[in-house]
């Protein structure tokens, strides 16, 4: 039972909330009055969702030996060459298998994996609004049969593969990968044996070998263009390397064809060697029917017991004699360095000397911040400028080889707070305090918030941290105007940033601890108890529920229902981009004109609304900076 006392506060609360005690404007005439939220339609279910949760599931060759390698991929927006950012790094299980979430901007529809059997733009699920799944096996074109056995596959992958990064790659360890010197030996076949010479050795088939050719003075190999019988050429190049059991090779070349399409087969090949020369395993991918464009194609492949040599092979079926397929820029990265022995090579460790540390993931991403806003207001209805408290945030998360969360660093940028309240900010993760070794950055001088000996909040069943009780510390109001950095022609103060890390006491799975944003929050008035979350995100364990139900909240917390009126409006949001917040007064969607489509399709259309593109904006109600 709610005691007396504490009941006349909560009314007198009500009571100020219902009368707008902080933002009242003068009446507008009904003919001068713009759109305002409360005329959207919001479909049933909708949770203002910027964002999307996709499930990637990665499968490495069987070529690869994860028993001790972890390896890494590395996932972002588009192909680094397209400007595309960084946002996840992992490794694999000992079947060479990863699976995990990743959240990217609703609007986005590839990501491109990287990783050292290769590199892969691979299209996401269409539907914007639920969370799906894209499986990608690297091993789909790879074969394990000899050169003189192979049978050229008919089927189409269904990815798109492009210039590959050799994660994991070594110093590389072939000779005139380049084909910048004129210097070939031959053999009759392509198992014949040889030495570790660092020179190609074209195989003789009929007197017909591969040709050396100078294209304006660039060396590159190509298959002859009439082969035996001026039919067709089966043949390559081939060079050893040394190798022990259990490196891992890497072979890359660039490969094109001339001339007619069609009846070409182009082949990379790694094949480990015993002491006596035997084949150990061939290992091996294909290129069919090459285009006239240059194409970077790979091969991993862990070496077995035995090896004492690799032959490294560049096999051809050419059934075209009209054409030839040309080869260039041939790399083999030989033995990696893991200095700390956590599975993952120096060159792919962001902590090569830790074994406790392995990666680096960034949210949003490394060089930009995703945005909080809220309307303080609540259980009462917001004026939906969303500029009560404006918060910019990028996550640091650090894992280990395990992918395990090990270390934590958010950055949170204090740049707007449109309000009178005296506002405090904080999240929960999904793990429990007692995971936690110690946070530290945080900003509490006002005494309402009690924390434990390593810096959560105390009485909570998950682990929170309050970054600040009081955003007016981080943003003063220099006097005039509402709040701070809301009204136009009022003194700007330029924001202010903390930074919150945070330990584990033991790596905590990241399914566990969840992903960033994780669940935000903002603290009304200084009144514990008045969390507002973004929509359909449960509160702390020291919410007072006696709110939920009062004024023009609609939660239901048995059904999963948060933060959110009847009519289905928010009082937060979070989008992946810094956020152009409107001055006060100004309604979000009359601000950010697709706003108001975004919200009523459920999500469906106008999926980048936050964007500065042609239409999207009416500039004269978002706060420039003076």
């Amino acid at each position: 039972m709610i005691k007396i006392k504490h009941l006349l506060a909560i009314v007198t609360v009500l009571v100020l909330i219902g009368t707008g005690c902080t933002k009242n404007t003068s009446p507008v005439p009904d003919d001068e009055q713009e759109p305002t939220m409360d005329d959207l339609v919001i479909p049933f279910g909708f949770d203002f969702k910027s964002t999307k949760n996709v499930t990637v599931e990665i499968n490495m060759p069987a070529s690869l030996d994860f028993t001790n390698l972890r390896g890494r991929f590395d996932i972002y927006t588009n192909t680094p060459d397209q400007n595309g950012k960084l946002i996840n790094s992992a490794s694999f299980d000992q079947n060479g298998h990863y699976q995990g979430e990743i959240t990217v901007p609703a609007y986005l529809n590839q990501i491109y994996v990287s990783s050292m059997a290769g590199d892969v733009l691979v299209d996401l699920p269409s539907d914007q609004l639920k969370s799906g799944g894209v499986i990608i096996d690297f091993g789909d074109d790879y074969g394990y049969n000899p050169p003189d056995t192979v049978i050229p596959s008919t089927k189409t992958l269904p990815l798109s593969f492009k210039n590959t990064k050799q994660a994991g790659a070594g110093i590389n360890i072939i000779g005139n990968g380049d084909f910048s010197s004129n210097n070939f030996g031959t053999i009759p076949y392509w198992n014949a044996s040889l030495t570790v010479d660092q020179k190609w050795h074209f195989t003789n088939y009929y007197n017909f070998t591969m040709q050396w050719v100078n294209d304006n003075g660039n060396g590159m190999i190509k298959t002859p263009v009439a082969g035996y019988s001026g039919y067709y050429y089966y043949g390559g190049a081939a060079q050893w390397v040394a190798a022990e059991p259990g490196d891992v090779i890497t072979l890359t070349a660039d490969i094109k064809s001339d001339g007619s399409n069609g009846n070409k087969y182009a082949y990379l090949y790694l094949i480990p060697r015993a002491a006596n020369g035997n084949p150990l395993a061939y290992y091996n991918t294909y290129y069919s029917n090459p285009s006239s464009n240059w194409k970077t194609k790979s091969i991993v492949a862990s070496m077995p017991s035995g090896t004492t040599h690799c032959t490294v092979l560049l096999w051809n079926n050419d059934y075209n004699s009209s054409g030839s397929i040309y080869y260039d820029n041939v790399t083999v990265s030989g033995p990696v360095v893991d200095s700390d022995n956590d599975g993952v090579s120096d060159e792919d460790d962001d902590y090569p000397n830790d074994a406790a540390r392995a990666f680096n993931i960034y949210y949003p991403d490394a060089n930009s911040f995703g945005s909080l806003a809220f309307e303080d207001n609540w259980p009462g209805k917001g004026d939906y400028d969303f500029n009560d408290a404006v918060i910019d945030y990028r996550y640091k998360q650090v894992v280990n080889s395990d992918n395990e969360l090990v270390d934590l660093e958010a950055l949170f940028k204090f740049k707007a707070t449109g309000a009178t309240f005296l506002n405090g900010f904080g999240f929960e993760m999904g793990m429990e305090p007692s995971d936690v070794a110690s946070v530290s950055g945080t900003s509490l001088v006002d005494n309402y918030i009690t924390t434990l000996a390593n810096g959560t909040e105390a009485g909570q069943a998950k682990a929170t941290i309050i970054v600040t009780d009081n955003i007016f510390t981080q943003l003063p109001n220099p006097g005039g105007g509402i709040g701070t950095n809301t009204t136009v022609g009022a003194t700007y103060v330029s924001p202010a940033t903390l930074t919150i890390n945070l330990t584990t006491t033991n790596p905590v799975s990241r399914d566990i601890a969840g992903n960033p944003p994780y669940n935000p929050f903002i603290i009304v008035n200084e009144i514990r108890g008045r969390e507002v979350h973004l929509s359909d995100h449960a509160p702390t364990s020291l919410i007072d529920n006696s709110y939920f139900g009062t004024l023009h909240d609609n939660s239901n917390p048995a059904t999963g229902k948060y933060y959110k009126t009847a009519n289905n409006l928010p009082w937060g949001i979070d989008i992946p981009e810094p956020f152009a917040y409107p001055v006060e007064k100004a309604q979000i969607i009359n601000a950010h004109l697709k706003f108001a489509s975004w919200a009523e399709s459920g999500g469906i259309l106008f999926t980048d609304w936050y964007q500065d593109l042609s239409g999207y904006r009416n500039a004269g109600n978002i706060y420039q900076i003076p």
